[in-house]
């Protein structure tokens, strides 16, 4: 039987079995080895392995379902889940949909991430991905002008490229979620259209940085647009007191 008087305490509140059942699977996923794909122990294996009734295994298992860790379907039971951040940006969509002034610090945390990020991707960019930059920025000038939608598809694609070309894995993780949060921020727009021009000449300033792998060049580009975007930001998400001022 396991003792489960052995984990550690948490100050704030003790943890419920489920958790503890749940923590354990987890580390065992890990110590395993095992890969997106792979299937789990059934719940009556997890009940006696466990020692723990079927409702505590049926609720560990929801929890490791709501972190991303497992994936769980009819006729094929549970197995690991294949990691992503989806869960990250769902929050991201909450904050932003509660509280639309945290844009602010949206931006204020892309001013952290993205600069240095180009930086390291103007030194690891391919030629691909040069390429494929380079399309965004096209395809975006050939669109219609009021193609918001579109535009917009374009502008994060440009950005999860660069993002994606810096080759790290934890600071693609936290910026992707970020930029892709703002999908759903931009809610104005002719706003967020008025400045299109100037978003592809940035775009464009960034990706001659990547070309020339000047990583300086490429931060400071990048921390000039979104600086430029952040003193745009009550056009762009305007709060209920500033919106009934816009005309």
């Amino acid at each position: 039987m396991t003792n489960y008087a052995s984990h550690g305490a948490n100050t704030e509140r003790p943890k419920r079995l489920p958790e503890i059942v749940a923590d354990q699977l987890q580390e065992f996923v890990l110590t395993e080895g095992l890969q997106p794909g792979d299937r789990l122990p059934t719940e009556p294996a997890l009940t006696a392995r466990y020692d723990v009734s079927r409702q505590v295994v049926r609720e560990a298992t929801r929890i490791l379902e709501q972190r991303g860790v497992v994936a769980i379907r009819a006729g094929r039971g549970m197995t690991v889940a294949n990691i992503s951040v989806d869960g990250v940006h769902d929050i991201y969509k909450l904050f932003l949909r509660f509280r639309p002034e945290n844009f602010t610090e949206l931006i204020e945390a892309r001013s952290v991430l993205d600069p240095n990020i180009a930086a390291l991707a103007a030194e690891r960019r391919t030629e691909n991905e040069l390429a494929q930059m380079r399309e965004t920025i096209e395809a975006s000038r050939s669109l219609p002008k009021d193609a918001f939608a579109e535009h917009l598809a374009l502008d994060l694609k440009f950005h999860k490229i660069v993002t994606n070309a810096c080759r790290n894995m934890f600071l693609i993780a936290l910026a992707n979620p970020v930029n892709e949060s703002l999908r759903d921020a931009y809610a104005e727009p002719i706003a967020y259209l008025s400045s299109l021009p100037q978003t592809q000449l940035e775009h464009e300033a960034i990706l001659r940085s990547l070309e020339k792998q000047d990583p300086e060049g490429a931060r400071q580009a990048t921390l000039k647009h979104l600086r430029r975007v952040r003193s745009e930001t009550e056009k762009l998400i305007p709060t209920d007191s500033g919106g009934a001022d816009e005309g």
